[in-house]
């Protein structure tokens, strides 16, 4: 049972750290950031936490595929070789077309009518290739862009494009064993690349029970004084010559405490508070035992609501000063202080593509 909650642990706070990319990608769409979008777009580039093995993904299939992967499985066994639950629906799927032809009447095969389009749809689920297409936000990049900034950790990227037609890039590093999880962060920047400039911000995810986060622990504070050591020390917080006056504080790395799944079939929801990492100090409080605490009604005085957070990154007015493609290639020097064995953590690059050009738009 506690691996099962670790696991669940691990799974919904990376959902949200993979939702919260998403809402940051698409300028804060409610429509293309649904949970199962999350888990779907999850399952793409975290495979090995939000993929087939995943307990949210299973508990939010339909009765219908649980039962088709159920039979594939006890079949496997059964026979001693490989069933595959698509295999199967589509045989089923075959026989209740032939009924249903064969049935006369709609009002004499209504039943059958209705189990077969049930079967579709399990057959649409189970084919990963047109699930995939159908559910897809982010589509592969057709073509490679060049000239964007690299850090040195970590395995290759992944290029997808977004619906106005920019690009994301993604590099995610993870355990190799989800139940290890004991949090997620993202690295978001937001780049120009034709004026080789770019903005940051920084988002730790962990999970905290009943709306209370305890601080004490060793491990918790050095995940926070890297944070902070990355972002507020190198005065990424502090305006540039070419930034507006006109916002917030530049403040760019945030804690977001994430509420705790009790089952893997709970309704998906969660407090979407970000507070600041600098302001912690300020809206801590002591425990019944002495502990440091963080709570709900305390972090309010100075968080940000999730959709308040994406809005202001979106529109520039939180978030890192500007810094240049030089400053940033410096900083990357220190990439690797963020990556910690069991963490999730997502870097994702924003950019405009080959066709946001000046040069190629003006061309008659």
């Amino acid at each position: 049972m506690a691996d099962e909650q670790s696991r669940l642990d691990s799974e919904f706070v990376t959902l949200n750290a993979v939702r919260e990319l998403i809402r940051l990608a698409t300028d804060g769409d409610a429509r293309k950031s649904t949970y199962d979008q999350a888990l779907e777009f999850g399952a793409q580039i975290c495979p090995k936490i939000l993929g087939d093995d995943s307990l949210l993904k299973k508990h939010r299939e339909s009765d219908m595929v649980r039962k088709y992967r159920q039979k594939a499985r006890a079949m496997s066994v059964q026979s001693n070789a490989k069933v595959e639950a698509l295999g199967l629906v589509r045989n089923d799927i075959k026989e209740y077309e032939s009924l249903v032809k064969a049935g006369g009447q709609k009002k004499d095969v209504d039943r059958l009518q209705k189990e077969l389009v049930d079967m579709k749809r399990a057959e649409e689920a189970l084919n990963p290739q047109r699930h995939s297409e159908h559910q897809a936000i982010f589509r592969d990049a057709r073509t490679a862009i060049r000239g964007i900034p690299e850090v040195n950790v970590g395995l290759g990227t992944r290029d997808f494009e977004l619906p106005d037609g920019d690009i994301l890039r993604l590099r995610v590093l993870h355990p190799d064993n989800p139940e290890h999880i004991s949090g997620a962060d993202i690295v978001y920047e937001r780049h120009d690349r034709f004026k080789k400039a770019v903005n940051i911000v920084g988002v730790q995810y962990k999970i905290w029970e009943n709306r209370e986060l305890y601080l004490n622990e060793e491990r918790m504070q050095e995940q926070l004084t890297k944070m902070g050591k990355f972002f507020c020390e190198n005065n990424l917080c502090k305006a540039g010559v070419e930034d507006h006056k006109f916002r917030f504080p530049y403040c760019s790395a945030f804690l977001r405490p994430t509420d705790r799944l009790q089952s893997p079939d709970q309704k998906l929801m969660s407090t979407g508070e970000h507070v600041p990492i600098c302001q912690i100090e300020n809206v801590k409080t002591t425990g019944v035992r002495g502990g440091v605490k963080l709570t709900y009604e305390n972090v309010r005085k100075l968080s940000l609501s999730y959709d308040v957070f994406e809005g202001l990154f979106t529109t520039k007015k939180i978030g890192s000063r500007t810094l240049g493609y030089e400053e940033l290639l410096g900083l990357y020097d220190q990439f690797g202080d963020l990556v910690d064995s069991d963490r999730v953590l997502i870097h994702a690059q924003e950019f405009q593509s080959d066709l946001s050009d000046p040069l190629f738009s003006s061309l008659p």
